[in-house]
C-alpha cells in the first residue's frame, strides 16, 4: 500500500471500531436497576416481602431542588438552615473582603460590586461538605469568584438531622 493511503485507511479503520463498539454496546439491555437502601430498610421494617423480579422497579419520590436527598425537606428546616449559613457567611464577610475582593479591586477598580450565588450542602450534623459559587452577570469578578472558590469548606449550622442544601446570594464588598 502506498504511504499516501495509510493514514486514510488507519482512519477508516478505527471509525470501523468505534463504530461496531457503538452499536453492540447499544445493542446490549440496561442493567437492572438495583433497589436503594433506604427501599429496602423500609420493606425489612413493614415485614412485607420483596417485590417479584418481574415487577416494575418501586419508584423514588422526588426530591426538592435544595435538598440533596430523596427524604422531603419541610420549608421551616430549609429557611432554618439557610438563615444559619448566612450568618455564617456573612461572619466571614471580612475575610472574603480582605483575602478575595480587594486584591481583585486593585487590579481592575470596575465593577464595584458583585454579586455571588453560593450553593452549599450541610450533612446531617450541620458540616458543610460541599459548597459552588455561580458569579451573578454583569456583576462579576471571576478572580475573585476564583479565590471565593478556592476557600477552604468549615461552616457549620445546628444539626439539621437530614442533608440540606441551600442557596444564599452576597454581594462583595
Amino acid at each position: 500500500m502506498q504511504k499516501e493511503l495509510m493514514t486514510p485507511a488507519a482512519i477508516l479503520l478505527g471509525s470501523l471500531f468505534i463504530a461496531a463498539g457503538l452499536y453492540l454496546g447499544l445493542q446490549r439491555p440496561p442493567p437492572p436497576a438495583l433497589p436503594s437502601a433506604s427501599v429496602e430498610a423500609s420493606t425489612a421494617r413493614a415485614g412485607a416481602l420483596p417485590a417479584p423480579a418481574d415487577a416494575p422497579a418501586p419508584s423514588l419520590p422526588v426530591a426538592h431542588p435544595a435538598s440533596a436527598e430523596a427524604s422531603p425537606l419541610t420549608s421551616e428546616l430549609y429557611k432554618r438552615v439557610e438563615g444559619e449559613a448566612a450568618k455564617e457567611l456573612e461572619a466571614r464577610r471580612s475575610l472574603f473582603v480582605k483575602q478575595c475582593w480587594e486584591p481583585s479591586l486593585r487590579k481592575n477598580p470596575a465593577p464595584a460590586r458583585a454579586r455571588y450565588i453560593f450553593n452549599m450542602t450541610f450533612d446531617a450534623s450541620g458540616n458543610e461538605i460541599a459548597r459552588g459559587i455561580s458569579e451573578v452577570r454583569g456583576m462579576d469578578r471571576p478572580d475573585a469568584a476564583q479565590c471565593l472558590r478556592m476557600m477552604p469548606l468549615g461552616l457549620a449550622v445546628p444539626p439539621p438531622g437530614t442533608r440540606v442544601s441551600v442557596e444564599i446570594e452576597m454581594t462583595l464588598p
